[in-house]
This record gives C-alpha cells, sequence and structure tokens, in this order.
C-alpha cells in the first residue's frame, strides 16, 4: 500500500465507521468528572475514574474494528478490493489505539491540572485497562464474526471486576486502585496477544471459510 491508498482508506473509516464510536468516547471522558469528581484526589483516588469509568473507551473504539463487515455488502466490497482486508482492519486497528492513548492523555492532563496526584503511571495503568477490554472485545467479535458477541464479552469482564477480585489476580482491571502496578504489564502483553491471535484467526477463516 502506498501513502495514497493508506489516507484514503483512513479518511473513508474515519467518516464512515469510526467517528460515531469516537464521539461517545468522548461523551464518557466528558461525564467522568461528574461521576467520579477529579479534583485534588490522591494517587489511589486518582486512579479511580481512569480503570474504572474512562477504560470503557477501550470497549467503544476498539471492539468494532470488524463491524462494518457484518453487512454483507460491505463484506464483498472489500474482499473484491485489492488492499488486504486485514491490512485495513490494521490500520483501523492502529488509529483506534492512538485515539484511545490521546483521550487518556488529554484526561490525566485535566486531572493534573486539577491538582490530581497523577503520574505518567495513571496513564499507562487507565490505558493498558482500556486496552485489555478493547482486545477482548476486539478478540471475540473478530472469532465469532459478530460485534455484539465482543461488547458483551468486554462488559461481562468489566462488571466482574467489581466482585470477584481476588479469583482475577494479574488481570484485575482496578489494580492501580489498590496501590498495585505490576498487573498492567499483564494486561498490555496480553492485549497485544489477543490482537495477534485474532489477526491470524480471522485471516485463516478468510481464507478458507469465509
Amino acid at each position: 500500500m502506498d501513502f495514497k491508498s493508506v489516507s484514503k482508506i483512513i479518511g473513508i473509516n474515519l467518516k464512515h465507521h469510526f467517528l460515531p464510536h469516537f464521539i461517545l468516547s468522548l461523551i464518557i471522558a466528558f461525564l467522568t468528572p461528574i461521576i467520579f469528581g477529579t479534583s485534588s484526589l490522591n494517587a489511589n483516588e486518582s486512579a479511580q475514574p481512569l480503570e474504572m469509568l474512562v477504560s470503557l473507551t477501550g470497549i467503544v473504539l476498539i471492539t468494532p474494528i470488524f463491524l462494518p463487515e457484518q453487512n454483507k455488502n460491505i463484506r464483498d466490497f472489500m474482499r473484491s478490493k485489492k488492499i488486504a482486508y486485514l491490512a485495513v482492519c490494521a490500520l483501523r486497528l492502529l488509529y483506534s489505539v492512538i485515539c484511545l492513548a490521546i483521550i487518556f492523555g488529554i484526561f490525566t492532563g485535566c486531572m493534573a491540572y486539577s491538582e490530581c496526584a497523577v503520574t505518567f503511571r495513571h496513564f499507562v495503568g487507565g490505558f493498558s485497562s482500556a486496552l485489555f477490554l478493547g482486545a477482548l472485545g476486539f478478540c471475540l467479535a473478530g472469532i465469532s464474526g459478530n460485534a455484539v458477541i465482543g461488547y458483551m464479552s468486554s462488559m461481562i469482564y468489566y462488571i466482574v471486576n467489581f466482585a470477584l477480585k481476588e479469583d482475577l489476580k494479574n488481570y484485575y482491571l482496578f489494580s492501580m486502585s489498590t496501590g498495585s502496578f505490576h498487573e498492567k504489564y499483564w494486561l498490555i502483553f496480553c492485549s497485544i496477544g489477543l490482537f495477534w491471535m485474532t489477526f491470524i484467526y480471522v485471516g485463516i477463516a478468510e481464507k478458507y471459510f469465509r
């Protein structure tokens, strides 16, 4: 793919597929200070809005990567193009992850401006939880071919974190709120693994079964 093709693909996808999800993510970010209050919080308190609410933006931005192709006409059109379908999905994933990082960066910056005890670790910690939720939804949506299953899986896992902290261990989403950070490394590496596994599965499925 040349730069012209890449920019055209990104432009079309941003306009027709990504924008509603991005707007919803911004709404979640804007509502978070109203629900939690984000002024003069200590380190553990500062982690709560990032992990428990802003992290939902990961589900909103990353889970629907494969959503457009659930429409048969769009799916047939994508398969007729010279550019590989997985390459298009990879571009969608790339700009979705970048936008997710931007949202967390801006939100963390606003918290610092509001005299919260936030550091770069808060940005990484909140981002990793959001990334994992998105990767989980991305994986289930890709494997099942149904974005609704991806959304449901991520939301169920999110809800489970409120009740099964001890059972989830290294995959606990809200660990930073309790003063622990090492779980975040597990979430990041597992997210990368889920992305790779999903692309491999979808690539095989596209070649032999769809």
